[in-house]
């Protein structure tokens, strides 16, 4: 399937694949999936948020509640994002554009530097490929239900999550009006990412085309003033370094040899020198550089 945003043809197919998500058909979601040689996603009508599988999910949830009818329908005159607090920038709003395409009114900082893009503004049918289809057709069958979904699902190669867990729940202008729009909680989960932020050494995750990916905490603070993303920069955009890597990753993988280098650091019209260490991990069906560097003495 083209990693290209739905077109008008493919409308139909929107619609009838809402309808049947709705009605708990999900063989469409693996079909999307399985074109991509990827898993299944993680579908679950009204779930109960204790075994959700995050303690945000709870939180969320327990928030929620007095902004919500009897049905577990947030109601935006009840709603406000304050309430969220930090909490906000793993948070989207939605509302309906047509259904089954709806336009992100908000979409958390948390989200858009792990994603690499802000999707403030846009519609569902903005993403590429088969992500699209599938997130078109999963909020139009929200709307049709009326009920809670919790979604796990594993996002393409170059974003380096290992899965999006999200809870959907739907919204509507105040009691009287149909459902056209949703609040959500979507959390990125990575079992490297844990592991990498407690390296004391600067590490970064890079692409083949030298992309940074990911940073751990040394590495955000030391290049980029500690903030979280956005990623998707080369490495001399992001952290001023001059790092060229003459072996592909899939090699380095495979022959399990370290290698290591020296690259110069530009910053603040100073120029200083680094030790790199570079090997490589496999992520879902991509291989990435992991880099870790020591400032040289002097």
């Amino acid at each position: 399937m083209p990693l290209t945003p739905p077109s008008a043809a493919d409308h139909p197919w929107l619609l009838k694949t809402a309808r049947a998500f709705a009605d708990g058909d999900f063989a469409a979601a693996r079909e999307l999936f399985d074109a991509m040689d990827a898993p299944a996603p993680l579908l679950i009508w009204n779930p109960d948020h204790r075994i959700a599988g995050h303690p945000l999910i709870e939180r969320f949830v327990e928030l929620c509640e007095p902004m919500s009818d009897r049905n577990g329908t947030i109601l935006r005159d009840r709603f406000s994002l304050d309430r969220f607090e930090a909490m906000a920038e793993w948070l989207m709003v939605l509302t309906e554009v047509a259904a089954p395409i709806f336009r992100y009114e908000h979409y958390g900082a948390g989200i858009a530097n792990t994603y690499g893009n802000d999707m403030t503004g846009r519609t569902t049918d903005s993403f590429p490929g088969y992500i699209s289809r599938f997130f078109s057709a999963l909020y139009g069958a929200v709307q049709l239900r009326g009920e809670r979904l919790l979604s796990v699902h594993q996002p393409p190669d170059q974003i380096f999550v290992s899965t999006w867990r999200r809870l959907i729940i739907p919204s509507r202008a105040s009691q009287s009006d149909p459902i056209n729009g949703f609040v959500v909680l979507n959390l990125p989960e990575n079992e490297l990412r844990a592991g990498l932020e407690i390296i004391p050494l600067h590490t970064l995750i890079l692409d083949r085309e030298l992309v940074v990916r990911y940073a751990n905490k040394s590495a955000r603070a030391a290049f980029d003033a500690g903030r979280y993303g956005p990623w998707n920069r080369g490495i001399f955009d992001y952290a001023g370094l001059d790092l060229e890597i003459a072996v592909a990753p899939d090699d380095i993988l495979k022959s399990g040899i370290t290698h290591t280098t020296t690259c110069r650091h530009v910053a603040h019209q100073r120029i200083s020198v680094f030790d790199a260490t570079i090997t490589a991990t496999r992520h879902h069906n991509s291989i990435f550089y992991v880099v870790m560097l020591i400032k040289c003495a002097g």
